[in-house]
């Protein structure tokens, strides 16, 4: 092998996942090669984002502390081997990563006009000799603390013992350590501010807005234990005459918790005059929001498959006429009230200055709350779009199946001109509203009855020459052309749409992987069982030689 092959030679060591902080959680890869074109082709995704690494990636790539599929983006950093200094960095958020490894694959791991858009290095990176380090970043990381440097990976990492002979040559150990490469590397971080001294000034400022901000919170804990007492009194009290009472325990149990809890937490809150106070000695109380968090899709679901009642339906129709809100109104605002905290005891904390006798239990309480609302966060996007989901089940009169499920989207909602074909090929010119999930396409009138749906995964889509802003949508079992009142309007619903193409299918062979990983446990554990039965009936024969020749000896004694 001639001299420059081996110089160009891509030599690897693959340090295992580290959690290095509550925050991050990393893979580390050390790569030496003149093209880190090649080194981005070489360790390209084999899988989708959310699906986890294939068999033949867990070879390069030793993914530890987290799995993938909790990763809400990935970060790539690229650093130059000679001078140690980062030569780009990216961070990519879970919907544009998709798009980021499309373009990926397109340019077969080759840094390209479209590659630019989502990896952009401060130098071309073809000509780039150095370290990959890639970062997946856990959804309870917001994106600005995501864009940190990253911290320095701990002073010992134990390489697998399986990658051991590669780095054995100690003229490769240490420029191929992550461990002190990246260490080396790491560009210095800029010093916090130090915070503005509290001048008698600042305070005297702080103190007139101490008294409101402390009257907000309050008044909106006030407002919120009345919605909570007009849910218990229009809605839940009522409803156990409609619904059965192993119906109603599932929908309610934890919401009557939470409204019991707020009956001794509001009048409390009013007495003193610490509000941190308040919330430091109850903030055990407050984890039964998590509980309701957890259990919120059921509570979906059920409300769903009841509203097919039509008992039921007429129930809540009387019920909204008194109350001031629909009942997935009421509903959703325990799973906004923690991150509301959040915002309330920062804006008080804002005006209290260190020797404040309130300042350290302001603190405290800052913390619990934003312990709780990182939980509450996770899975707040996802109950939102359910309850959006809901509200437009609730709206659509006729005979349709369910629209809740767990991992579908509501995209946009859109009043367009429907083009089909009729009896004896006429045409049907029809207004409709165009409801686009993310793994269907639904159409009512424009009084919201029931027309029809169609597949997103098995759906094509192409601009039409025929019609003027049309597009044609198709499956195997229709075929119809949408119009829309502008080009910017059909554009955006036409990115929208493949959007809800890819994340369908990524759903759907996560689901899958999940099923063969079940399947695969199954059967471990069936062969297991097994094995186990033999082991027994081994022992069992073992035994009953033993006493027989136990006899036989007897006898002949």
């Amino acid at each position: 092998m001639s001299a420059r092959k081996e110089k160009h030679k891509i030599k690897v060591v693959v340090i295992s996942g580290h959690a290095l902080s509550a925050a991050h959680t990393y893979v580390n890869c050390a790569l030496i090669d003149a093209d880190v074109g090649r080194v981005w082709k070489r360790y390209q995704a084999k899988t989708p984002l959310g699906e986890g690494p294939s068999p033949t990636w867990k070879k390069s790539l030793v993914f530890g502390g987290m799995p993938s599929e909790l990763a809400f983006a990935l970060r790539f950093d690229v650093f130059d081997a000679e001078s140690k200094s980062c030569l780009g960095r990216v961070l990519i958020e879970k919907e544009d990563s998709l798009k980021a490894m499309e373009a990926w694959k397109e340019s077969n791991g080759k840094p390209n006009e479209s590659w630019s858009k989502w990896y952009a290095l401060k130098n071309p990176a073809a000509k780039a000799k150095g370290f990959l380090h890639i970062a997946l970043v856990p959804p309870s990381v917001k994106t600005a603390d995501a864009n940190l440097n990253p911290p320095v990976p701990p002073p010992q990492a134990k390489i697998p013992q399986s990658l051991e002979p590669a780095v054995k040559d100690s003229k490769w150990r240490k420029v191929m350590n992550p461990v002190d490469s990246l260490s080396a590397s790491q560009p210095k971080t800029k010093p916090q501010k130090p915070e503005k001294p509290w001048t008698e000034e600042r305070r005297a400022k702080a103190k007139k807005k101490r008294v409101p901000a402390r009257q907000e919170i309050i008044d909106s804990e006030e407002t919120y234990l009345k919605n909570l007492k007009a849910l218990q009194e229009q809605y839940v009290d009522p409803m156990a005459e409609v619904v059965s009472a192993a119906e109603h325990k599932k929908m309610f149990t934890d919401i009557k918790g939470i409204y019991s809890f707020h009956q001794l937490f509001f009048p409390f809150m009013q007495k003193t005059e610490d509000v941190g106070d308040c919330f430091v000695k109850y903030a055990d109380y407050l984890k039964i929001y998590t509980e309701y968090i957890n259990h919120y899709a059921d509570v979906i679901q059920t409300l769903s498959e009841l509203r097919k009642n039509k008992k039921f339906t007429n129930f809540l129709k009387t019920a909204r006429k008194s109350a001031s809100s629909e009942i997935t109104g009421y509903l959703i605002q325990p799973v906004q009230r923690i991150p509301r905290y959040v915002l309330l005891l920062k804006e008080l904390k804002k005006y209290t200055w260190p020797e404040h006798k309130e300042h350290d239990n302001l603190v405290k309480a800052l913390a619990k709350a934003q312990e709780i609302a990182t939980h509450v966060n996770e899975r707040k996007r996802q109950i939102e779009n359910m309850s959006k989901t809901l509200e437009v089940q609730s709206k659509i009169t006729g005979e349709f199946d369910s629209l809740i499920k767990p991992d579908r989207k509501m995209i946009r909602e859109d009043k367009l001109i429907k083009v089909s074909t009729g009896m004896f090929n006429s045409i049907k010119r029809k207004e409709r509203i165009v409801f686009l999930f993310s793994d269907l396409l639904m159409w009512t009138t424009t009084t919201y009855q029931y027309r029809g749906r169609m597949s997103l995964p098995a759906a094509r889509l192409e601009k039409t020459k025929r019609m003027d802003l049309g597009v044609e949508v198709s499956s195997s079992r229709e075929l119809c052309t949408l119009i829309f009142e502008s080009e910017k309007q059909m554009d955006d619903w036409i990115k929208d749409f493949e959007e809800g193409k890819k994340y369908a299918k990524q759903v759907r062979d996560r689901l899958r992987q999940v099923k063969r990983r079940t399947l695969d446990s199954k059967r471990g554990k069936a062969h297991t069982l097994v094995m186990n039965a033999f082991k027994t009936l081994e022992k069992k024969t073992t035994s009953s030689q033993e006493n027989l020749r136990t006899g036989d000896n007897d006898e002949q004694d």
